[in-house]
């Protein structure tokens, strides 16, 4: 009971109460004092430590869609290797293929000739 009121005063209060209280707190005495400060200190590296997640989660979406992307251009430059290699296999096949006819043909003016 005790904790549920506790709770309801505490979420029902804007930041010139929980000064008004932090107040209250430092004219006890050093203990609460500390203990205020201690509480100010815990809510701040809260909020830092979830502004530092936050900031993470979006480094982390921003380097998976940057690594997509970076996956999908080596797709098509290796696919773009892959169909210039096999016109160049065909062109080498050509030329080797013309190269016989030419040298045969060279051996018959050459005997021809003589």
């Amino acid at each position: 009971m005790r904790a549920a009121l506790a709770n309801k005063i505490f979420m029902n209060m804007d930041p010139a109460d929980f000064l008004n209280a932090v107040d209250h707190a430092a004219g006890m005495n050093d203990r609460w004092l500390f203990l205020a400060a201690f509480c100010l200190l815990l809510l701040v590296c809260g909020v830092v430590i979830y502004w530092l997640v936050k900031q993470l989660q979006a480094v982390i979406a921003d380097h998976k869609a940057l690594r997509d992307e970076h996956h999908a251009a080596l797709t098509q430059i290796i696919e773009k290797q892959n169909e210039t290699s096999l016109k160049l296999a065909v062109c080498i096949d050509r030329n080797s293929e013309a190269l016989k006819e030419c040298a045969y043909e060279l051996r018959r003016f050459q005997d021809g000739k003589n």
